[in-house]
């Protein structure tokens, strides 16, 4: 397949938040919680692609950052080996041999596709051996590249560079292997209505990513929760693998990192922070105290 294969990091993040006003100033959304050693956990929700003009980011993503000992992520970018990412994700993300994309695909849904891709500037007969998931995460990484929204410009990109010059340790809580495995696996009856949706969803991505800008930025909660959480009802097969269990790992990692007495940053997608799945409940339930961090509503 001689097709750019798209960043994952950003581009899983722009799938979940694609099958997803201003008021009041405020902060985006962060947590804090003390260990009992001096340690801390403070957990930022994250966008992953951004805009130009979303820059500067609010004040406090540079607070945070400039607290913390270790800066935590999904994945950690800055040791990420684009050679390897695109090996896991033509490994773990091309159909059976003998199938191609036209062969899986109902016809329209293929020609709605083509389009896309054309409009986008790619021959999609480029992807004709990917799972349709990879085939959603593509157009979705260009088109949303296309409106400016750029994985590069994303909240970890940015603090990536900045732990880069500070020389500040970064962690990842999962790989990418672990990534690309979660969408492999679902069914492909999941993975087609999967592609379809994203089609449909593409031409209004602009307003919908604006929307959740603003809500990231001014720390709405509420408008969060349901932009990111509301699709998942015609994907039940995605959220407990996308969402429930790397939430329960997650926690138990971080639980762990809460004894060793520094002090860490947590920058995940918004949508693992939402919810009552997120790592914020699953934190609390533990008998954490769980502060919210910054302005209030």
């Amino acid at each position: 397949m001689g097709a750019r294969l798209p960043r994952l990091s950003g581009a899983l993040a722009g799938l979940v938040a694609a099958l997803l006003a201003r008021g009041a100033a405020a902060d985006p959304a962060a947590w804090r919680i003390e260990g009992e050693r001096g340690g801390e956990i403070t957990l930022l929700g994250s966008m992953h692609v951004l805009r130009a003009s979303d820059y500067p980011l609010p004040p406090l993503v540079d607070e945070l950052y400039a607290r913390a000992d270790v800066l935590v992520m999904e994945l950690d970018l800055d040791d990420l080996d684009p050679a390897a990412e695109q090996a896991a994700l033509r490994s773990a993300a091309m159909l059976p041999a003998g199938n191609t994309l036209p062969s899986v695909l109902d016809a329209g849904v293929y020609k709605s596709a083509q389009q896309h891709a054309r409009a986008l500037g790619i021959d999609l007969e480029l992807l004709d051996h990917a799972e349709p998931w990879l085939v959603a995460v593509t157009l979705l990484d260009l088109g949303m590249h296309k409106m400016g929204f750029e994985a590069e410009r994303g909240v970890e990109q940015y603090l990536v560079g900045k732990a880069a010059h500070d020389h500040k340790e970064i962690i990842g809580l999962e790989t990418i292997e672990k990534q690309v495995g979660i969408f492999h696996a679902l069914p492909a009856k999941d993975q087609r209505a999967l592609l379809a949706q994203t089609l449909e969803e593409l031409d209004s991505a602009d307003t919908t990513m604006s929307e959740l800008t603003t809500a990231w930025r001014d720390g709405h909660l509420e408008t969060m929760t349901e932009k990111l959480l509301a699709d998942f009802d015609d994907f039940p097969q995605l959220y407990p693998a996308l969402v429930t269990e790397r939430n329960a790992a997650w926690t138990d990692e971080l639980e762990r990192r809460l004894e060793d007495g520094q002090r860490y940053l947590v920058v995940v997608g918004a949508l693992h922070l939402v919810g009552k799945d997120s790592v914020i409940e699953r934190l609390g339930a533990r008998g954490h105290r769980v502060l919210r961090v910054g302005a209030q509503h």
